[in-house]
């Protein structure tokens, strides 16, 4: 059993733990509060100026990165003093990273680019954040009442936040255009990773392993097994493109939906 750890404790500083978190009550508490804590946050933002959002944006550019340095900082001091080296999982390229210069596109810049940083946000943040609401990896290292773990949870919960805000106050229109403005905007991320993956034999963005994805690493490590990893590339390329539009068309449909039932049968005053 794990205790007398600290808040701010390192994995590896703390004995006894295996992801019980993971597995119990930790990540199922905290897949309840942000399912209650969304609902309620767009529901009180469903009417809000698009002037204001794109102020959040800018502010959350910021904020996400100076949390990304910090936390990166802090495990980096920890990884040399048990190990002497730099862990490389900790390089801003897995695509929940990618909040990050979204954030920054979205807030500042104009036009196209615009767009497709705005598209990318309601998608593929929302998509990425989804993923690990559900399943927190960060519990499977620390428990819930740590530095490791918060930083996971507000990360991913402004991922999913940040896109469905976008999408409910339609500062983002689920339509078409928009799910090529955000696949675009998807693969030219991805242009810079696949390389380095190779390179170094990496898996930001799962583009090379598929590691942790249900059903697709399975099938990555089959590729591996015959040196076919551009099939996991493949593979992967297509699952994200779903999964937009997925997150593009389920709003668009219940919009429609919602607007159907409202509207007034004709025999009706």
């Amino acid at each position: 059993m794990f205790q007398g750890y600290g808040f701010f404790d390192y994995k590896y500083d703390i004995p006894g733990y295996s992801g019980q978190d993971f597995d119990g009550g930790g990540r199922y508490l905290y897949l309840g509060v942000s399912v209650v804590l969304l609902l309620v946050l767009l529901i009180l933002l469903r009417k809000s100026k698009h002037e204001t959002i794109t102020k959040y944006l800018r502010i959350l550019a910021i904020g996400m990165t100076l949390l990304y340095l910090c936390k990166t900082t802090w495990e980096t001091v920890h990884d040399f003093r048990h190990f002497n080296e730099f862990n490389v999982g900790l390089l801003p390229f897995d695509t929940c990273s990618f909040i990050m210069p979204a954030a920054f596109i979205a807030g500042l810049a104009k036009g196209k680019t615009k767009k497709a940083a705005d598209a990318w946000l309601a998608t593929g943040g929302v998509a990425g954040g989804i993923s690990n609401i559900i399943y927190l990896q960060a519990l499977k290292y620390y428990p819930f009442f740590t530095f490791g773990a918060f930083y996971s949870m507000i990360w991913h919960f402004l991922m999913v936040f940040t896109g469905l805000w976008l999408i409910v106050t339609n500062y983002v229109e689920c339509n078409f255009k928009t799910l090529l403005y955000a696949f675009v905007f998807h693969l030219a991320c991805s242009a810079a990773v696949i390389p380095l993956d190779y390179i170094f034999g990496w898996d930001f963005m799962l583009y090379r392993m598929a590691g942790g994805v249900p059903g697709i690493e399975k099938l990555g490590a089959l590729f591996a097994e015959r040196n076919l990893h551009f099939l996991t590339t493949l593979t992967m390329i297509v699952a994200y493109f779903v999964a937009f539009a997925l997150l593009i068309y389920l709003p668009l449909g219940i919009k429609k939906l919602i607007g159907a039932v409202k509207k007034p049968k004709a025999n009706e005053v």
